[in-house]
């Protein structure tokens, strides 16, 4: 597997589930707001599930119901079902991963954040298989550390990253992604953490780059910049040269 450089999460802003809204509007994961966000020279954040029958598709919510007229998880559908689904107040429909990979071509960096899933093994295994042989600059990332050991073992130069934030429910999963104490399993070369929660001194562990999310309004870029070397946003349109973040260690 080709080694993809990992500049860009230091560099360039990453437009969250691709640089879409609502004036005009241009709904989430969806080729609109990938091709938006590489005409603004963006790099793209987006969500990779798997389907019933063993194909990776771009979808952020466990249920079909906020962005489609489907009902029930997404990750229960097969392809051909989820294909016939169009995103809501569109006619865009919802992407499959490769088909994703051909059309960016390698234009702008891609953040790709893999699911948490029962079946994470198979769809590390998928993800990887496509991104073989891609000449883009991309990364890994994931809430679930199984997925990101996983990344670690299976294609360790890939460049992977672990979510986290102060989650509400209380598990032991969650409490050690809060605290970042997998790290000595997971290896991350980033980490990406709600900027709600920043400053956090264990999301700044040593080595590791710091990307906070999501980041909405203009004052909460101000507020959150001086903590992280980039940030993943929505709404808003930072500067392409993010060159001055992460001044505070």
């Amino acid at each position: 597997m080709r080694i993809p450089s990992s500049h860009f999460l230091r560099t360039r802003p990453i437009a969250h589930r691709g640089l879409h809204g609502a004036k005009p509007f241009i709904p989430e994961n969806s080729y609109a707001a990938f091709e938006n966000a590489a005409a603004h020279g963006y790099a793209i954040e987006t969500d990779v599930r798997l389907s019933a029958d063993g194909v990776a598709f771009l979808f952020h919510d466990d249920d079909l119901g906020r962005l489609t007229d489907g009902c029930g998880p997404a990750d229960e559908k097969t392809w051909n079902e989820l294909s016939s689904l169009t995103l809501k107040g569109s006619g865009e429909r919802i992407p499959r991963f490769d088909e994703f990979l051909q059309r960016i071509g390698g234009r702008v960096p891609l953040l790709i954040e893999l699911k948490p899933c029962a079946r994470r093994k198979q769809l590390v295994r998928t993800v990887l298989a496509a991104l073989r042989g891609y000449e883009g600059e991309y990364a890994l990332q994931s809430f679930d550390p199984r997925i990101v050991h996983l990344v670690k073992k299976q294609a360790p130069a890939v460049p992977r990253g672990q979510l986290g934030c102060f989650y509400a429910k209380f598990t032991p999963q969650n409490f050690l992604v809060k605290h970042m104490w997998l790290h000595f399993w997971t290896h991350p070369d980033f980490i990406s953490y709600n900027t709600c929660d920043l400053p956090y001194k264990r999301a700044r562990r040593r080595g590791c780059l710091l990307l906070g999310w999501t980041v909405r309004t203009a004052e909460e870029y101000l507020r959150v910049k001086p903590y992280v070397d980039n940030v993943i946003f929505e709404n808003i349109r930072p500067e392409t040269l993010y060159v001055t973040c992460g001044q505070h260690r």
